[in-house]
């Protein structure tokens, strides 16, 4: 990777991580066709609202899931309505009780919003104004803020504009006094303006009076009414209400909050003048409203298109190069084609498979592993999962970065940050530097954390980090800032309450405040009672200490220079974390819980602790024998799905308990490997269990089907004699031996024929399974000359030999079928050499090339498995082995049969009474075969990619009286876990105590490994 490369690909992660899409921002992105028709009807609202001489449009909801693109196109709406001379106001009603108080405060808050002139929408509506008011350049500049306002320029100006429209003007003359004071150069005037724009009594009695306002509040929707009334006169507006599905998913159920939302969504549209109303949303929210609510709300609306993934690949293709174009230009990038590093061809195909976002992050992950690797290469195919975040980091020398900020550090100048009256000009601008670099010393991705967008002019807080709790619901945690160095009494309280409303401080702990003050608080009753409840409500108000300041200003200047390797460096050093204010807020939030140390030797055969709760750190534990009752997990790649699978099996090993573990993706035959060096996740007594797991612990290798390696092989028929004593059994391996042998067969179909040699295959197997014998080759000569009275079917001795031919066929083309070589005895897979304590059996799929040839030897070694522990079960021990095996939903799908359904569903019947446990994973629970988790008492679920797959998820736990409220939250080695009769806890899952690097071993690595790994002496097949 050439210098100009890193540095190009280093711009791609500062823009697109941790500067996400911002409603207020300038993108240059948009790519046209992305949503034509919701594009259009957008349109179509705006024409209809600046054409309108009062009434509003009818409004309009844009649904779709997360990352679809709700909150781009929000921004082109914002961008649309601009271009039209109107204004836009997003409303977050997670600020507020109810609808029309999230108005207001979004209305008031937005006024303030500058555009990319430096002018605010509130100024841009008084310079209006004054226009059709006909008042002088002077008068007009005192009315817009840019000069000292009177009570005489006032009066002037409510007289002049009455004589333009006399109606709206006596309704609205108070409103639009508060306007021009809230605009005000003169703090106190603005906050005399913002506290009645905000609904607000008074704080000081005759203060608005001198401006011709009465004292009493005015209530929110006659606020919000007068604004848009005001605003109508000068251009056509649009509101657009989002976070309704954190409403939907509130503390109170929703239900309650629901209503309030409706009822405020039927008034929206009657209450405002030229006003596109826009509700965004996902479609089970706006579902649940429309149903389950009134009726009437959404007959004010109309839906547009969902937005779903991307439906055209040239479409990818653009949307994709434009995101790239800017930060390439920032840093004068020339890239070898517009989506470099994505290989051009690498789109194709990829139609509805991607959200824009889920597109980004795909990439964003691509460049990620390039910059980590220190070694840039084409990404060829977008549907391949990323690679896990643990590829070995490229070297760098940090020394220069840490001269540099030494050296920014040291000259830092923060005397007047928090000097009264200059925190809003200083301090967001730190605090965005400090949470910035504490999003990248956290390893995110801007998946997990993002961070608003400035909030303007006069804000009331300056800076608010957000957390995705629940990716499907858009549930969020959120953490906001503000400092108030006023010494003033009504200019704290002023600021502290306005933050406060801001914020949303809830009593669930999901919405923090923090307030940074280096002084007391000024004296009387009232800050007193201010600061009281602030505390009360959960408010935290917190020095912020010189160091820290030193340490953003640093930041801040490196963020804008973005000099090589400064993501290494700022996860290598950490700097905003090791800052005291963003360690005590932040800190405890997000730090790792500890893995408890394994409980006490003596007790080891009792359970495995699989975890401890992120809610608390309370160690989670499974007994040993509730695995006989089976297990499964769900989840997909990157959750850590495998390292759970490993120290599961690692810890039944160090109980005594041997295990067979299926191998498809060659990322398990390093069970027998030591670690390099500790790994992140370990408990201080890992090492010690890794060591004794190491030294009593056998691996072997098996490679079915590649004799250059440790080849496998069994009869393909089950031991009929083994069940010959119990006509259920005997049923059952019968089923599951036709099963396999049909698709060999080439019985397939529903015709008539599939079906009469469907049943001439069974009675043939029920004749020659009756008398106790089980070779492929005597069941041949069976049906190659077919007893008397062995079928009930006309025509069976012609049927018969058909699938005699058949059979010998499949013979030929696949030998491991057939089972060629010396078979190997089950028990072999699962007992110890003398001196060990396990042994663990891996077996790779690396000389298994086909679907159905894997499907057919793990019908075999089902079949063998299930007879031989029936002969050696369990007894008194908690468990007598354990079958793992990944990939489940290729062994017995939830749609069709393949040849190892049956034996796979004999075993999730069958197996506990012999005490052989099963664990499954999958990553497609949707496609696994219902029966499989049905009978599982265990149950893990990780981070899943796809919505169906979720929803698989979530059925399933409902199914178990439990619920996954945050399964779109979890980051890796987090999963949801429910142990027989508990309900489902978030857990974080430890390390395993094996080696487990991020590439998987090679199949000539693989067939290696199992070659030079001899047996060892006094073999249990000697």
């Amino acid at each position: 990777m050439t210098e100009e490369e890193r540095r190009a690909l280093e711009a791609l992660r500062f823009n697109w991580a941790w500067t996400p899409d911002d409603v207020w921002g300038e993108t240059g992105y948009h790519v046209e066709g992305m949503h034509a028709e919701v594009d259009r009807e957008v349109l179509a609202g705006l024409r209809d609202a600046a054409a309108s001489r009062g009434a509003s449009p009818i409004g309009l909801v844009l649904r779709g899931q997360r990352g679809a693109g709700k909150t781009h196109l929000l921004g082109w709406v914002r961008r649309q309505v601009r271009e039209r001379d109107g204004y836009f106001f997003l409303v977050d009603l997670d600020q507020a009780d109810e609808l029309w108080t999230g108005v207001l405060l979004s209305v008031r808050r937005d006024l303030m919003r500058a555009d990319a002139t430096g002018h605010t929408q509130l100024a841009v509506l008084l310079r209006r104004l004054a226009a059709m008011a006909d008042l002088s350049e002077e008068h007009a500049a005192a009315i817009a803020g840019e000069a000292p306002v009177s009570r005489k320029d006032l009066d002037r100006f409510v007289t002049a504009l009455r004589r333009v429209d006399p109606q709206v003007v006596l309704e609205t003359r108070e409103t639009l006094r508060a306007l021009v004071l809230y605009g005000a150069g003169d703090d106190e005037l603005s906050t005399i303006g913002g506290d009645y724009l905000g609904s607000l009594e008074e704080s000081t009695p005759g203060e608005r009076a001198a401006w011709g306002v009465r004292p009493g509040a005015r209530p929110p929707r006659l606020v919000v009414r007068d604004v848009s009334w005001l605003s109508a006169l000068t251009g056509p507006a649009v509101i657009a209400v989002d976070q309704l599905d954190a409403v939907a998913a509130g503390v109170d159920g929703g239900r309650r909050a629901l209503n309030r939302v409706a009822l405020g969504l039927m008034a929206l549209r009657e209450n405002t003048r030229r006003t596109l109303s826009v509700v965004a949303c996902i479609t089970p929210t706006w579902t649940q409203l429309r149903k389950s609510v009134f009726s009437t709300a959404t007959d004010r609306f109309r839906e547009v298109a969902v937005l779903r993934q991307i439906e055209d690949a040239e479409l990818a293709r653009e949307l994709v190069a434009r995101r790239l174009a800017a930060p390439y230009a920032e840093v004068g990038f020339v890239p070898p084609h517009p989506t470099w590093p994505v290989a051009v061809t690498a789109f194709d195909g990829i139609e509805k498979q991607f959200t824009p976002r889920a597109l980004l992050q795909r990439v964003d992950a691509h460049v990620r592993q390039c910059l980590l690797g220190g070694r840039v290469s084409e990404l060829e195919r977008l549907d391949t999962e990323p690679e896990p975040d643990t590829v070995e980091p490229a070297c760098h020398d940090l020394e220069p970065l840490d001269s540099r900020f030494a050296e920014l550090k040291g000259y830092a100048d923060i005397g007047a940050v928090l000097a009264p009256g200059h925190e809003d000009g200083t301090v967001p601008a730190l605090l965005t530097a400090g949470l910035t670099a504490w999003m990248v010393e956290q390893g995110d991705s801007g998946v997990e954390w993002r961070l608003d967008p400035p909030f303007g002019s006069s804000p009331a807080l300056h800076a608010r980090l957000r957390r995705t709790l629940e990716e499907e619901t858009e549930t969020e945690a959120h953490w906001s800032f503000r400092a108030i160095g006023h010494g003033n009494a009504r200019a704290a309280q002023t600021r502290l309450r306005d933050a406060r409303a801001e914020a949303g401080l809830r009593p669930d702990g999901t919405r923090h405040l923090v307030v940074l003050r280096n002084s007391g608080w000024p004296n009387g009753r009232v800050t007193a009672e201010h600061v009281a409840s602030f505390r009360e409500s959960g408010g935290v108000d917190l020095p912020v200490a010189d160091d820290d300041l030193r340490t953003f200003r640093a930041l801040e200047t490196l963020l804008a220079e973005r000099p090589p390797g400064l993501e290494a460096w700022l996860v290598s050093r950490k700097p905003a974390s090791g800052t005291e204010l963003l360690d005590t807020v932040l800190g405890r939030r997000t730090a790792e819980p500890s893995t408890p140390d394994p409980i006490p030797e003596s007790t080891l055969s009792a359970s495995i602790t699989v975890g401890v709760t992120v809610a608390d750190g309370t160690p989670v534990r499974v007994p040993v024998e509730s695995l006989r009752r089976h297990a499964v997990v769900f989840a997909g790649t990157g959750s850590g799905k495998t390292v759970l699978l490993r120290r599961l099996v690692e810890e039944c090993a160090l109980r005594g308990v041997s295990s067979i573990v299926l191998d498809p993706n060659n990322d398990l035959a390093r069970l027998g490997d030591p670690w390099p060096a500790p790994p992140p996740g370990w408990a201080p007594s890992d090492a010690t269990l890794a060591q004794e797991y190491l030294a009593n612990t056998e691996v072997v290798v098996w490679t079915p089907g590649r004799r250059a390696g440790r080849p496998l092989s069994f009869q393909p028929l089950p031991d009929f004699a083994a069940v010959a004593g119990d006509a259920d059994e005997l049923a059952m391996a019968v089923e599951a031996a036709a099963a396999s042998l049909e698709p060999r067969a080439n019985v397939t179909g529903a015709n008539n024929k599939a079906r009469w040699s469907r049943a001439v295959l069974r009675e043939a197997l029920t004749y020659y399974a009756r008398q106790g014998r089980r070779t492929l080759d005597g069941l041949i000569a069976v049906l190659a000359d077919l007893p008397e009275g062995a079928s009930t079917i006309d025509g069976a001795q012609k049927l018969a030999v058909e699938l005699a031919t058949s059979l010998r066929a499949a013979k030929v083309n696949d030998t491991l079928f057939g089972g060629a070589g010396e078979p190997v005895d089950p028990g072999a897979l699962l007992t110890p050499s003398r001196g060990r304590r396990a042994r663990v059996s891996v077996i790779s799929f690396v000389g298994l090339r086909t679907e159905e040839q894997r499907q057919s030897f793990v019908n075999q070694l089902q079949l063998e498995l299930f007879s031989w522990v029936k002969e050696h079960p369990a007894g008194d021990r908690p468990l007598g082995g354990l079958l793992v095996m990944d990939e489940a939903q290729t062994l017995a799908p939830a749609v069709g049969t393949t040849p190892s359904t049956q034996s796979t569903l004999m075993l999730v019947a069958q197996a506990r009474k012999y005490g052989l446990g099963l664990v499954f994973a999958t990553q497609a629970p949707k496609a696994l075969h219902n029966r499989v988790p049905g009978n599982a008492s265990t149950v893990f679920v990780g981070r899943l990619n796809a919505p169906v797959q979720i929803a698989a998820a979530r059925e399933l736990a409902q199914s178990k009286g439990g619920r996954l409220d945050h399964v779109g939250a979890l980051k890796v080695a987090q999963f949801y876990a429910s142990t027989e009769g508990s309900r489902f806890q978030r857990l974080r899952t430890p390390n395993c105590l094996t080696h487990h690097p991020a590439s998987a071993l090679t199949p000539e690595e693989v067939v290696h490994r199992a070659r030079a790994a001899q047996w060892p002496d006094h073999d249990p097949d000697d």
